[in-house]
């Protein structure tokens, strides 16, 4: 009789212990097998379109694939690349015109994934600088950030007017210093990315004039040196899947992700509400990375006189993401 006891005592043990199991593999949880926690040092950009990072640290995914990171913010993908190049962070983010700009001169560069698909720039000129129409841009103050999406957003705009950027006078600025400038008229119009935008446009009222919206695509890229790649693969796979859970918990709370945005960020909700159609958090590896590359470095080439354009297949590392989310990858190097 004890005997049989024991023996139903230890299959309701077992079978407690089978049913947490299920419960954990039908939540979508993920869990490496025990072992060393690794660490990386990761340059994000502060801001929406980079939420993914912050959700999978703050979320505590990436402590659940055993990955200690230590994550720092940046206002734009070019100074996270920078700082990346100097030693003070392993992986980077930055947009493909980042990455097609430098990557002449620091081989070293690799693209391991896409964490964002955005279209968030805007063109705002004041209207009492004689800003009206895109017709009146000859001649005047145009601010943005050098080396940025939205510069190269700023061009193809210009060209579509017939114009170039020696028929404006351009101004160098970080979006922080966009803002400010633009609100006291140092400046005539502004290209730059939201929320930068809107804070221009709530702060000018109905001086302000909309030259453009939207903008066009771009996409916030996961980079990293190939010499410390080699070296911290195992570590780059967690990373990758602490973002690939970060990416489920988007896609099954979507209210609480705009939530989330809001207070991380310091942003208005109703502006999350607009931008979220434009917002595509997902961890992923396309062919367009290439396509879009090549098409920023034509003009590229044209502006610094380059000898040829590079060859960007070169840029991209599969093996991290082949190991961890293979159907996101689409890209054809060769």
């Amino acid at each position: 009789m004890d005997k049989n006891k024991a023996r139903m005592g230890r299959s309701g043990i077992l079978a407690a212990v089978l049913a947490v199991v299920l419960a954990v593999v039908a939540a979508g949880v993920f869990f490496l097998t025990p072992g060393k926690v690794d660490t990386i040092r990761l340059g994000a950009y502060e801001g929406d379109v980079g939420a993914l990072e912050w959700i999978a640290k703050d979320k505590g995914f990436f402590d659940q694939v055993r990955l200690n990171v230590e994550i720092k913010g940046f206002p734009s993908g070019d100074a996270a690349v920078k700082a990346m190049q100097d030693g003070q962070v392993d992986i980077a983010t930055a947009a493909e015109l980042v990455v097609a700009k430098r990557y002449v001169t620091e081989k070293n560069l690799r693209i391991l994934a896409d964490i964002c698909r955005y279209w968030n720039k805007g063109f705002v000129g004041r209207k009492d600088h004689g800003i009206s129409t895109h017709f009146d841009l000859k001649g005047k103050k145009i601010a943005f950030p050098a080396t940025s999406s939205a510069e190269h957003n700023l061009v193809v705009f210009l060209a579509l007017q017939g114009l170039t950027l020696e028929d404006v006078v351009p101004v160098n600025l970080t979006p922080k210093q966009i803002v400010e400038k633009t609100i006291v008229g140092d400046v005539d119009a502004a290209i730059v990315w939201e929320p930068h935008v809107s804070a221009i446009e709530d702060a000018l009222g109905d001086n302000a004039v909309k030259l453009m919206e939207r903008g066009t695509e771009a996409n916030l890229l996961l980079v990293g040196r190939q010499e410390n790649l080699d070296a911290q693969s195992e570590a780059v796979k967690k990373l990758l899947k602490g973002l690939m859970m970060a990416e489920d918990w988007v896609r099954q709370h979507p209210e609480e992700a705009k939530a989330y945005l809001v207070k991380r960020f310091n942003l208005d909700a109703i502006y999350i509400d607009t931008l979220w159609p434009r917002m595509q958090l997902t961890l992923t590896l396309p062919q367009e990375i290439l396509e879009s590359m090549d098409s920023v470095a034509r003009w590229l080439s044209k502006a610094n006189n380059w000898e040829s354009i590079p060859n960007y297949a070169e840029t991209i590392r599969t093996q991290e993401m082949q190991a961890v989310k293979p159907s996101a990858v689409g890209v054809f190097t060769k």
